[in-house]
C-alpha cells in the first residue's frame, strides 16, 4: 500500500498528526508520500521523519508558503480556501505522474473545507479520509434541534463524495449529531476521532521544579503550545498581579510565542511577574522531552482560550499527565471540564470568574481529585489508538 498525506504546515498539531500518521502507516509496512511546503520541512519534527522511517518520500507542494492561516473576511477566506484546494490538486496530479497511490489522507480538512463542499475533491478519484478540527454540535445544532445548521449542510456535500472513506471531526460533540440530518450512509462516514496526545514522562517532579527554579511549595500553571492572544494569558496574568491572595501561583509559558505576545510581555503586569519569579517564559520550539519535564513541574493547566469552541490537544495532554485545568466556560472544552469534573470553568473575559477559579485549585486535594479524574477520561486518547482508526477507516467499511 502506499498512501499520500498532505501537510503544508508544521505549526502546533499539524506536525504531530503528521508524524502519527506515519508511525501508523510504518506499523503496517505502508510506504508513505508527504506533500508540503519547503518551509515546513525545516521544523525539527518533519527533518526528523527520513531518519526514522525508510518508507517515506516528501513531494513539495508550491504556492501556499505565504498564505496567512487566519482569515478576517469572506472573501478572504475564499481566497485562501481556492490556494489550497488548487496546490492539492497540483500536488496529487504531479505525484500520480511518477508514482501510484492507493489512498490519500488530509489531515486537516480544514484548509479547505468549502472548497471541498462546493467544488467537489481535488482527488482524481483515489479513495480518501480526512480530519476536521472545526466541526461540533454547538448549542443551536444540539440533538433537541431538528435544524441543519449551514456549515453542516456543506460537510453533507463533502460526505457524499463517493471516493470518501472517513469524515474523522475530533470534537466528541460530533457524537450528539441528530440522526434526523443525515441518511445512515452519509452518518457512517462521520467518525468521532479522540484528539490523541502523547505524554511522555519526565524527570520527577522535584527534579523537574530544580530545572526550572520552582519552589516545590509554589502552585505552578502550565500555558503550552503556540503562545498567541488567543490562549487568554492577559487574563491569567492580570489576576494572579492583582490579587495579593494567588502570590503563591507561579507561570510556565512555554511554546513559541507571536510577534505580539513578545511585545505584551513588556507589559507591566508581565514585568512586575517576572521581577518576582512568578512568570517563567520558554519562547521556543519545545521538544518532546522538555514537554514531559515542563507537565510533571506543572500543577494546573491553563486552557483558557478565547473564542476558541473546539477541542484541544492541550486538554488532552493535562489529563495524560494526571492535571486538572482552568478553561473557558464555552464549547468543546468548557462543556468536557463541567460535565467529567476535570477542572474549573470561567468566562475568561471576566476577572472575578478567573480568580475564583485559580483559587478554587490551590488546594492540593481538589487538584488531585480532578487529575485523576482527567486521566480516566482521556486514556483512550493515544497516538496508536488515532493512527491505527484513521488508516483503519481507509481500508475498512466500519473503520473496525
Amino acid at each position: 500500500m502506499r498512501i499520500l498525506i498532505i501537510e503544508p504546515h508544521a505549526n502546533g498539531h499539524h506536525s504531530s498528526y503528521l508524524r502519527w500518521l506515519v508511525q501508523a502507516a510504518d506499523r503496517r509496512r505502508w510506504d508513505v508520500v508527504i506533500a508540503t511546503t519547503a518551509d515546513s520541512l525545516s521544523h525539527p519534527t518533519f527533518s526528523a521523519l527520513p531518519a526514522e522511517f525508510a518508507n517515506i518520500r516528501f513531494h513539495s507542494m508550491q504556492g501556499l508558503n505565504d498564505i496567512n492561516l487566519q482569515a478576517s473576511h469572506s472573501l478572504q477566506l475564499l481566497r485562501r480556501e481556492w490556494s489550497y484546494w488548487k496546490s492539492i490538486e497540483r500536488a496529487v496530479h504531479e505525484i500520480r505522474m511518477v508514482t501510484p497511490l492507493d489512498f490519500i489522507v488530509l489531515p486537516y480538512v480544514d484548509y479547505c473545507f468549502y472548497a471541498l463542499a462546493l467544488l467537489g475533491t481535488p482527488f482524481r478519484g483515489i479513495p480518501w479520509c480526512g480530519i476536521s478540527m472545526r466541526l461540533s454540535i454547538n448549542g443551536t445544532g444540539s440533538a433537541a434541534s431538528t435544524s441543519m445548521p449551514w456549515k453542516w449542510r456543506m460537510a453533507r456535500r463533502i460526505l457524499g463524495d463517493s471516493n470518501l472513506k472517513a469524515l474523522f471531526v475530533i470534537n466528541p460533540s460530533v457524537k450528539d449529531m441528530p440522526q434526523s440530518w443525515y441518511t445512515p450512509m452519509l452518518r457512517s462516514r462521520v467518525r468521532y476521532l479522540p484528539d490523541p496526545a502523547e505524554h511522555a514522562g519526565g524527570s520527577s517532579r522535584h527534579e523537574s521544579r530544580i530545572a526550572l527554579g520552582i519552589s516545590d511549595r509554589t502552585v505552578t500553571i502550565l500555558v503550552f503550545g503556540s503562545i498567541d492572544e488567543r490562549k487568554g494569558i492577559d487574563a491569567l496574568l492580570g489576576s494572579l498581579a492583582t490579587e495579593r491572595d494567588l502570590d503563591d501561583y507561579t507561570v510556565i509559558l512555554a511554546g513559541k510565542q507571536s510577534e505580539s505576545m513578545r511585545a505584551q510581555m513588556h507589559a507591566p503586569v508581565c514585568v512586575q511577574l517576572r521581577s518576582q519569579s512568578r512568570l517563567i517564559v520558554l519562547d521556543r520550539f519545545v521538544s518532546s522531552a522538555e514537554q514531559g519535564d515542563l507537565f510533571a513541574a506543572a500543577d494546573v493547566v491553563w486552557v483558557g482560550y478565547r473564542n476558541h469552541v473546539y477541542m484541544s490537544g492541550v486538554l488532552v495532554l493535562a489529563g495524560r499527565a494526571t492535571l486538572p485545568v482552568i478553561g473557558t466556560s464555552s464549547g468543546e472544552i468548557g462543556k468536557l471540564i463541567e460535565e467529567h469534573g476535570i477542572g474549573v470553568t470561567a468566562r475568561i473575559d471576566r476577572p472575578p470568574e478567573v480568580t475564583r477559579a485559580l483559587r478554587t485549585l490551590q488546594c492540593k486535594d481538589v487538584r488531585e481529585t480532578m487529575g485523576r479524574k482527567a486521566q480516566l477520561i482521556f486514556a483512550g486518547h493515544t497516538i496508536e489508538n488515532f493512527g491505527t482508526s484513521v488508516l483503519n477507516g481507509l481500508v475498512s467499511p466500519n473503520g473496525d
